[in-house]
């Protein structure tokens, strides 16, 4: 994966301002309902896929739901 990673709060934020339900989200993008979960919170980083499935199903671009770190940082 590369250094782009999802922000769990703005993915959560996003999704609960569109209106969609957790579990059904989660079903869209075809990840669990607990994988979710902690992609939100912060404990998992999605692989590049997942990231771009759940910025299209939300309606957004990758970029607005990842923030890059600087190449020091990434390591």
């Amino acid at each position: 994966m590369s250094n782009r990673l999802a922000h769990g709060p703005a993915i959560r934020a996003i999704r609960e301002a569109l209106g969609i339900k957790h579990g059904v989200f989660a079903t869209r993008c075809q990840i669990s309902s607990s994988y979710l979960t902690n992609i939100e919170k912060g404990v998992k980083q999605p692989s590049d896929a997942v990231i771009a499935a759940i910025a299209s199903n939300l309606g957004v671009s990758v970029e607005a739901i990842t923030y890059t770190l600087p190449a020091a940082e990434a390591a």
